[in-house]
């Protein structure tokens, strides 16, 4: 498989690329601290920060467009069948589980996360089905779209080597979830990034990623509220 990027970048071209990336990051952190501080209450706060990505993907598109001058997504997306689709949906959810589960593995030399925020989030969905898909809507598609679709490709115009743009871009979708105060959180976020970034390096479908991340979302946070409101 060719994506026709097979050309040397100038310094000014490789500059270009490290100031994308780095929006993709600063962003979101930056405006999501000044949300912090805003006053606003938990389930406000909650709801404009989904906004602040829908915003960054349209900033970023605006980047590559006139500042990079070529496509937000460069690599071409690659059509698959409708069996192949589903399977891989499928597949994507279970090997998310076996990250959950070695994202535990602290808790066996005693490591004990701190699920606050956690905690504060679950109540805010009960009754709000419609928050829940907005959520995990927005985190499906554009945290693919920028973290696979922008930052592992454009790594992967840096690094020719198909494996650091992987781990770094795995790195960096951690980094963005930082906020959860959670090493079960950090680990399962990594381990996800590698996997989604794999299967986007190999099959070239966004299509893909977009529901899956998704459905795993929904999935998750059905459960925790559930169990939430079981406890509470």
């Amino acid at each position: 498989m060719t994506d026709n990027l097979n050309f040397t970048l100038s310094g000014k071209q490789r500059a270009t690329i490290l100031v994308g990336i780095l929006l993709v990051i600063v962003i979101p952190l930056g405006l999501s601290i000044l949300l912090l501080n805003s006053g606003l209450s938990i389930l406000d706060r909650l709801f404009y920060s989904r906004f602040i990505f829908w915003a960054e993907v349209l900033i970023m598109l605006f980047y590559a467009y006139k500042v990079e001058v070529r496509k937000f997504l460069i690599w071409d997306e690659q059509r698959v069948e409708i069996g192949f689709f589903i399977v891989s949906v499928v597949i994507l959810y279970f090997i998310a589980i076996a990250c959950g589960i070695v994202a535990n593995i602290p808790k066996l030399f005693g490591w004990r996360d701190n699920n606050a925020l956690l905690k504060r989030l679950f109540p805010l969905f009960e009754h709000r089905q419609w928050l829940l898909i907005f959520v995990a809507f927005t985190a499906g598609v554009t945290e693919e779209l920028l973290m696979r679709g922008y930052v592992l490709t454009r790594l992967s115009l840096l690094v020719k080597n198909r494996y650091v743009p992987i781990i770094v871009s795995a790195l960096l979708f951690s980094a963005l979830h930082y906020s959860y105060r959670s090493l079960k959180e950090l680990i399962f976020a990594f381990l996800i990034g590698i996997i989604y970034g794999a299967f986007y390096q190999k099959y070239r479908n966004i299509k893909v990623l977009i529901i899956a991340h998704f459905m795993l979302d929904v999935i998750n946070l059905e459960i925790g509220s559930h169990f939430y409101r079981l406890i509470k």
